[in-house]
């Protein structure tokens, strides 16, 4: 019995001496900071203050965060980037999975080709992308002369500021062209209908380009996985390819679609580096700035209001939380995991 002690401490020694280096660095650079910024933002720390002078404050710097207007207007940036963003960087990424799962000449290639813009960085994709949505020089303004010249016989006086517009798209497209002023419409419905600014779509765009391939291939990887023979099954039965993608591949498609769901709210709410690279100053009229940037920009720039920055950090955290409890509830039932 006292070799067999022996010889399970020894295991226990060695397997905590190869998780100790790893669970040293976590406990340092990760749980730490957690549980500080917590305490922070119960007080009010800044530049002035250092944190050995901390007074206790309470919910008083969430208040602070909840009513200012500008909390409210970069949290309603975050949602719509949420909104506009993840459900159309799915739905092509389930779409060009689909077909590159099919038997295509240079399927490899393809693959590829649309994974190539994931682990490009942001740097080169903002500077590249800028000078798309350039109003004199960009791709986007001379495709846009072109259809309304040549296609619709318009006049090409008219340019669009892309980067620089803080109108909503639907408010410039919509509601523009029919007179209607968003203006003289209840509070919050006003910012429903005028939708995101042109400059947050722009960057949408972008960040759907960019993230596509890489939820094309976690796709890929479930459809892939899907036994074969239930396709030929159907087929023999007489489904069509849509009756197929209801009865087979969407339901056991559903775990890899709900991972993906979660997974990309989680990074659409944090989003922090598109807007910074491509608008610094948080676009016209602050209509690009997510929480994740005005929470930078309270922190670590002006006053220095940590604390302030501390509470919205949580703020956030509690409703990426509450957000993912809420699918689960209403979407984990439904996921099938079994073939």
């Amino acid at each position: 019995m006292k070799v067999k002690e022996n010889i399970s401490l020894r295991e226990n020694v060695e397997a905590w001496s190869y998780l100790a280096p790893a669970t040293i660095i976590l406990l340092i650079f990760w749980f730490m900071p957690v549980v500080v910024s917590l305490a922070m933002s119960f007080g009010n720390i800044t530049a002035l203050k250092p944190i050995d002078e901390m007074e206790f404050v309470g919910l008083s710097q969430y208040t602070s965060a909840l009513t200012d207007r500008n909390f409210q207007k970069t949290l309603w940036n975050t949602v719509n980037y949420v909104v506009y963003s993840v459900p159309p960087t799915l739905i092509l990424a389930l779409g060009i999975a689909m077909l590159l799962n099919t038997k295509i000449r240079n399927r490899g290639a393809f693959r590829t080709i649309f994974f190539l813009p994931y682990i490009t960085t942001w740097v080169a994709i903002a500077i590249v992308f800028r000078y798309l949505f350039h109003r004199e020089f960009g791709l986007g303004n001379w495709l846009l002369g072109i259809i309304s010249v040549d296609l619709l016989g318009m006049s090409s006086a008219w340019r669009l500021e892309w980067l620089q517009e803080p109108r909503g798209i639907w408010e410039m497209m919509l509601f523009g062209p029919l007179g209607v002023s968003i203006a003289d419409m209840p509070f919050g419905v006003d910012n429903i209908v005028r939708g995101p600014s042109l400059a947050l779509t722009s960057i949408v765009m972008t960040s759907v380009w960019r993230d596509t391939g890489y939820f094309m291939v976690i796709f890929l990887a479930g459809l892939q996985n899907i036994d074969k023979t239930l396709y030929e099954a159907a087929s023999i039965d007489g489904a069509n390819a849509i009756d197929q993608f209801k009865a087979i591949t969407f339901p056991l498609l559903s775990p890899v679609s709900f991972f993906l769901l979660i997974i990309s709210m989680i990074g659409a709410f944090k989003v922090f580096v598109p807007q910074f690279m491509m608008t610094p100053t948080g676009g016209p009229d602050n209509s690009t700035m997510p929480l994740v940037m005005y929470l930078y920009q309270e922190g670590f720039s002006g006053e220095w209001r940590l604390s302030f920055a501390a509470a919205v950090a949580y703020i956030l955290t509690m409703i990426i939380l509450l957000l993912t409890l809420a699918q689960n509830r209403l979407f984990g039932r439904k996921v099938e995991y079994g073939q």
